[in-house]
């Protein structure tokens, strides 16, 4: 695909008679043609190439009405033909995640290869080499998309070409899952309230969404049917933290995110004992009630005593 890079030298023809001179052109080193418009002792090949080429030159001498042909020596062009190969198809990926090993069909034609493998933000220049110069390669953890291609070099004869493969996308699914509230305190069998998405999710792909809860914050289980943007929980008597879990699905490709997750504190509390039955005379003092089990809770204590003429 190029042009040869410099014109054809000549050893100036010796000899009887006025020269005049037809280059000579061939595909196979034997059977050789004409080149049009190519009547001078020195010949610019100016078309590119794209395949081996021999060339000649045909010298006649005229003397005394008499014409004499010789030819020259031939010279070959080699054109060095090679397919780089390739090296895959796009894939999608998770975040801070490795794309699959790029597949290799290794370069073929003309010559000894060298492979150097390059990547690109945005497909374009300037691509960066990467450093590595074997026919298949894979990728450590990406965050952004990236593009990567391999060059492959070919050197025959003293002479190398460059030529590159197919390149490949790999799209990183890259999303935020958003925020979901704050902890909220609440009395023992209540419910807290409705969790907000206080920040919806961001970023690329189709979002759907799973609820999950923990009575420790490290080990969390889905929550059935819990699968809205947003969540109202039942009434709860333990301590409980809840997070949403986020899946964004682009290209086929399934990524998981959750949101930080957020406490509902339960204030449990168990009032105790004030001791028992009495019975008294009319106008009597009962005697002092007292505490006979101490109440156990989780905040501040503070009391009110309440009476009843029937009990209800």
């Amino acid at each position: 695909g190029t042009v040869p890079s410099a014109a054809f030298g000549s050893t100036t023809p010796t000899g009887d008679g006025a020269f005049s001179y037809q280059g000579k052109e061939s595909a196979d080193g034997i059977t050789y043609t004409d080149i049009p418009s190519s009547n001078v002792e020195i010949y610019t090949e100016t078309a590119a190439l794209t395949a081996d080429k021999w060339y000649k030159r045909a010298v006649t001498s005229t003397l005394n009405g008499n014409t004499c042909t010789e030819e020259t020596n031939f010279i070959k062009v080699t054109v060095i033909n090679f397919t780089p190969g390739s090296i895959g198809s796009d894939q999608t990926i998770c975040e801070a995640t490795s794309p699959a090993a790029f597949t290799s069909v290794a370069a073929s034609g003309d010559g000894s290869f060298v492979y150097s493998w390059e990547s690109s933000p945005d497909g374009n220049a300037p691509w960066t080499a990467l450093g590595v110069s074997t026919p298949g390669y894979g990728s450590g953890p990406l965050s952004s998309d990236t593009y990567f291609r391999r060059a492959v070099t070919s050197t025959l004869l003293g002479q190398s070409c460059t030529e590159y493969s197919n390149t490949v996308l790999v799209t990183v699914n890259s999303f935020d899952p958003g925020t979901i509230g704050s902890a909220q305190v609440i009395c023992e069998n209540t419910a807290p309230a409705a969790f907000t998405s206080t920040l919806s999710p961001s970023g690329a792909g189709t979002f759907t969404y799973q609820w999950q809860n923990s009575t420790d914050g490290t080990n969390f289980s889905s929550i059935s049917g819990a699968t809205s943007e947003t969540y109202a929980s039942a009434s709860l008597n333990v301590d409980t933290w809840f997070r949403r879990q986020v899946t964004s699905t682009l290209n086929g490709k399934a990524c998981i995110e959750v949101t930080p997750s957020i406490l509902v504190q339960v204030n449990n509390i168990t009032p105790g004992t004030i001791g028992a039955a009495q019975t008294i005379c009319e106008g009597a003092t009962p005697a002092p009630l007292t505490e006979t089990g101490a109440p156990t809770l989780d905040g501040a204590i503070s009391y009110q005593w309440q009476k009843s003429s029937d009990g209800s």
